[in-house]
């Protein structure tokens, strides 16, 4: 799936016109157009990537999971006017983004030493350990940000991102995607409800103790017990965890004529009202088509000005995608049986 090559520049621009609110329709449309273009030049180095990372995870964990996608445009967008003063479009580095998930923090670490002593082209460009230093909202992981190197000069130069996390920092991680997308706020970057907020942060700190880590800053001082008596003397105030567990897995997946296990991507939309959740599958074969499916949907969700989510993604299988991105099946109970399991 090739595509003119675009100039770094040319892709700043294109950002700017996404977050101005008083651009024309045609240039949008324009503007739109090429960034689906470079947008889906990801998808050749994220399919490289995954190759390594798939063998990494399976020679340490077989029961890892190993997922990619390419970043939603409305959350794109968001990002780009949150941080209008230092984010340009050309250098944003998880556009093509790539997801280990595995047993331990021994195995995240393990995964981690690899590429960092790996010699391949790629260059390695930035590291985000969130595990000795997790962020504010109480995210944890690791973020790989690579530089691809290609002799093809329509993938040279593009950012890959690596996210590594063990199972309770994704079960964490995608209980907030999930609770952000339902109570329509946006939780990740630290807004929305206060009590909600409040709650996974505390929620993240006890994970971080039971993994043997430290939590982030604000509860350094806290113990295992004295945090597992916060937690649970908040939730008798304010009931979160009983807010979470509402949030009922989709009625009903429509499914197209092939059998879901067959495909290599998946298109995932997902709807609030009424709840629903809709699976096309694609074949390896059928990546520009599906690729295609994902700029209309995206664009319609735009022009109607409804709330779906919509993701392109892939897996091994649509066992590990409902595991991989459980906030898109509306699927929270593994973060509930978690925490309820630990304050009881």
């Amino acid at each position: 799936m090739m595509s003119p090559r675009y100039s770094r520049s040319s892709i700043d621009r294109v950002g700017n016109i996404l977050v101005d609110e008083t651009i024309s329709a045609e240039n949008l449309e324009t503007a739109l157009s090429m960034f689906n273009d470079w947008r889906a030049l990801h998808l050749y180095p994220m399919n490289t990537f995954k190759v390594t990372l798939r063998k990494y995870v399976g020679d340490i964990d077989s029961t890892g999971i190993v997922a990619q996608r390419l970043k939603r445009t409305p959350t794109i967008i968001d990002k780009l006017k949150n941080r209008q003063k230092t984010m340009r479009l050309g250098t944003m580095q998880d556009v093509g983004g790539l997801r280990a998930i595995v047993r331990s923090v021994q195995d995240v670490r393990t995964i981690e030493a690899r590429y960092k002593q790996s010699r391949a082209k790629h260059e390695l460009k930035k590291i985000d350990d969130f595990i000795a230093e997790p962020k504010p909202s109480g995210y944890r992981g690791i973020h790989l940000v690579f530089v691809y190197r290609h002799m093809q000069p329509d993938y040279d130069g593009l950012f890959v991102e690596i996210q590594l996390r063990t199972r309770l920092q994704h079960h964490w991680a995608a209980a907030v995607e999930t609770a952000g997308f339902f109570f329509q706020e946006s939780l990740k970057s630290s807004q929305g409800d206060e009590q909600r907020l409040k709650f996974f942060q505390m929620v993240s700190a006890l994970f971080a103790i039971e993994e043997k880590e430290l939590p982030s800053v604000h509860f350094h001082q806290f113990t295992r017990k004295a945090l597992i008596d916060k937690i649970r003397q908040f939730e008798e105030t304010h009931g979160i965890l009983n807010q979470l567990n509402a949030i009922q897995v989709a009625s009903y997946i429509k499914r197209k004529k092939q059998h879901l296990d067959a495909a290599a991507y998946w298109i995932i939309r997902t709807h609030l009202d009424p709840p629903s959740i809709e699976i096309l599958p694609y074949t390896r074969s059928q990546l520009e088509s599906a690729n295609l499916t994902y700029r209309l949907l995206e664009k319609e969700v735009g022009q109607k000005g409804n709330k779906p989510q919509v993701v392109l993604v892939s897996t091994d299988s649509v066992k590990k995608l409902e595991k991989a991105y459980p906030s898109f099946f509306l699927d929270i109970k593994d973060f509930v049986g978690a925490v309820r399991k630990l304050i009881q």
